[in-house]
């Protein structure tokens, strides 16, 4: 029996000498049928930090995930998912990972 790899439920990136988890963003939209006619602006936005933290931090970011639930992300403007490793990750490593997020999102937000 194949369970996957550990890489699979432990994601991880190196940034200077600390493992962290590497997180993604869930984007809902509208294809569900119900709506939310705005989902590409928080996609928008998702592209806009995920593309700086590449810049700042390869490797901390999966690629995007588009579905088709809408999550609530269509009460305002800018609301996104941020799964924040997996299972096998240790809670350093995901509070590692937030730091790094975390000014990521404070470059973005200076640049606007």
């Amino acid at each position: 029996m194949h369970f996957g790899s550990n890489s699979n439920y432990a994601p991880c990136v190196k940034i200077g000498d600390e493992q962290v988890a590497q997180i993604m963003f869930v984007i809902g939209t509208d294809g569900g049928g119900l709506a939310h006619s705005n989902w590409n602006r928080n996609l928008k936005l998702a592209i806009k930090v995920q593309e700086k933290a590449n810049e700042m931090y390869p490797g901390l970011f999966k690629p995007i995930i588009l579905r088709n639930s809408r999550y609530n992300q269509h009460v305002t403007n800018g609301a996104a998912i941020i799964e924040v490793g997996a299972t096998g990750n240790t809670i350093e490593q995901c509070n590692g990972s937030m730091k790094y997020l975390a000014n990521v999102i404070d470059c973005v937000m200076k640049e606007n």
